[in-house]
């Protein structure tokens, strides 16, 4: 037999072998550390399981603005104590929170679009669209609100409140997305209940910004208690 072509012979045994050898290892670098994780497949489940907790972060939201406003125009302090009412405020935020930011990250996990971080919380640069970058910016700043709650006691709860005051566009900028951003158009029901759930937030938010105790917030006793609370928290 020809030696040149034991030698092609041998030297495409040795190809095959190597090749073989070094094709998991290929298909696992290309399965594992991708540059970039695209949509592969048409599977939408992850993308309907983010609108439902969606929906669910939006009514605890709302429902959130509604108590508050409550708390703040002393509608109900005929019937429930004070500190109770501030206590179920606290309690709906964080729930409302811990809703919202698991509704925004399970779209990292979608199989049907790409998200990365930064689409997820970062308006207009991380290149979302505007139905979806009016909803990113409402949670910030509605996360900026409770984030500065750790430092309340450091500026007076009375200043810390005009701060405060920045929920309410971050509440309007996360209902205009719930409402345009929405994929599950085809559950009235839903729709209906958040126009009520709406009209309510705005009926009362009305009802707030025409309160006489904004007026007077300056002079509001409750401040004083509040202060006393987070003083004595604190200083345990």
């Amino acid at each position: 037999m020809d030696p040149s072509a034991l030698e092609l012979s041998a030297y495409g045994s040795s190809a095959q072998v190597v090749a073989a050898l070094g094709a998991p290892i290929i298909v696992g670098v290309a399965t594992y550390t991708p540059a970039r994780r695209p949509g592969v497949t048409t599977d939408a489940t992850l993308g309907h399981i983010a609108g439902i907790v969606g929906y669910t972060a939006f009514f605890l939201m709302t429902a959130t603005v509604i108590w508050g406003v409550l708390l703040a125009t002393r509608a109900l302090d005929r019937h429930v104590r004070r500190p109770t009412l501030y206590g179920g405020h606290m309690t709906l935020a964080i729930l409302a929170l811990a809703a919202s930011v698991v509704h925004a990250q399970v779209h990292f996990f979608r199989h049907d679009a790409y998200y990365d971080e930064t689409k997820i919380w970062l308006p207009w640069l991380g290149g979302a669209k505007w139905a979806v970058a009016v909803g990113i910016l409402g949670l910030d700043l509605v996360i900026a609100v409770a984030v500065s709650i750790w430092f309340q006691h450091r500026v007076s709860y009375r200043r810390w409140h005009r701060f405060h005051w920045l929920a309410y566009p971050g509440f309007i900028l996360i209902a205009v997305h719930s409402t345009v951003a929405s994929r599950e158009t085809s559950f009235g029901v839903i729709w209906a209940a958040m126009a009520a759930v709406l009209f309510i937030a705005l009926a009362l938010g009305a009802m707030r910004v025409l309160s006489p105790a904004v007026r007077r917030e300056g002079y509001d006793p409750w401040f004083d208690l509040a202060e006393e609370f987070e003083n004595g928290i604190h200083r345990r």
